[in-house]
């Protein structure tokens, strides 16, 4: 039996159509009705000739802090793909990340140790990795610096990594995937759709910093690899590309047969929001919500070198040209 959490995420939702499309026995976890019913839209859009693949899965509706839930469901269970999170870098949602990123994780890493799970697979991000900012190309030899501003979201992913960390050294077989910004069709109200929908509707400013990016088919399929492979207690960083904001932005506009955005959000003028921010938190008029690590990431260069997963199996990134296209003619559609 195979456990994906995040089952109605962009990510969970397609580790469960490859899944289901090879027949494999499947529990899914969510948490509102009318996100199972997208997904089954979703299915229908993929494979709009076998409903049997939807039918297949058994859903179940259990949050990642219901330890009892979550109990009654693992039994038989034999891999683990653990794609739900939460991601915001909002500041005032630091508890509720670090209760679903964090806490979330442990009790699922502690279920599959107690029902002896095979293997343990975690969608991460490349926030988690937390490098210092001096370090131009990242790789999985690198790691967290403990002295730098990161924001609540990177510090949830990276606790949560910590546990995954722990439990191989409890006997766990895990890996970790730990994608750039994921490039997807069919979520336009969340994760990078939200980009691509303002884009379309006509976005006007850039970030001057750089992104890492992955094409969603990228991230499940070697998700689905590494869990079928001897792989174990090893992490892969899934990057295809690294572009700066300006480029990318232009890229989907051009896909969408939009203006690409014109004024660049300078570091400079990110701290003047960051101080109006805190000014209007101080006085109780709005949460807070930027941060200055925040504002750094929007500003930073750093690359992300993604290559090591095409070394250690038969896979290789697709071109950002044809996901653009890809996701482009969805959108219109």
């Amino acid at each position: 039996m195979i456990l994906v959490s995040g089952a109605t995420g962009m990510v969970g939702s397609h580790v469960l159509f490859a899944c289901a499309q090879k027949n494999l026995p499947l529990i899914a976890l969510y948490r509102r009705e009318e996100s199972v019913q997208k997904i089954e839209q979703l299915f229908k859009t993929l494979a709009p000739k076998h409903p049997e693949y939807f039918s297949r899965i058994r859903w179940e509706q259990v949050e990642l802090n219901d330890i009892i839930g979550l109990d009654s469901l693992f039994k038989h269970v034999k891999q683990v793909y653990h794609c739900a999170a939460k991601i915001s870098f909002a500041q005032f949602q630091q508890e509720k990340l670090n209760k679903t990123n964090i806490e979330g994780t442990a009790n699922m890493v502690n279920l599959a140790l107690k029902y002896q799970v095979d293997k343990f697979a975690y969608v991460s991000s490349i926030a988690a990795l937390g490098v210092e900012q001096t370090i131009p190309l990242v790789n999985e030899d690198h790691h967290w610096n403990s002295d730098q501003n990161h924001t609540t979201y990177a510090h949830s992913k990276y606790g949560a990594e910590l546990e995954v960390w722990r439990a191989s050294q409890e006997g766990l077989n895990v890996v970790i995937v730990n994608p750039g910004l994921i490039l997807g069709s069919h979520f336009w109200e969340r994760s990078s759709g939200t980009l691509i929908r303002r884009i379309a509707k006509g976005l006007r400013f850039y970030p001057i910093g750089s992104v890492g990016i992955v094409a969603l088919e990228d991230v499940v399929n070697p998700l689905i690899l590494l869990m079928e492979s001897n792989i174990k207690n090893e992490r892969f960083i899934l990057v295809s590309e690294n572009l700066k904001y300006k480029d990318l932005l232009g890229k989907i506009a051009k896909s969408l047969d939009k203006k690409p955005p014109k004024f660049p959000l300078t570091k400079g003028l990110l701290y003047t929001l960051y101080v109006l921010d805190k000014i209007l938190y101080a006085l109780g008029i709005k949460k807070s919500f930027l941060s200055q690590a925040f504002v750094q990431s929007l500003c930073s260069d750093q690359k992300y070198d993604g290559s090591k997963i095409e070394k250690k199996l038969a896979f290789s990134y697709q071109d950002t040209k044809i996901t653009l296209e890809k996701i482009s003619k969805d959108y219109k559609a």
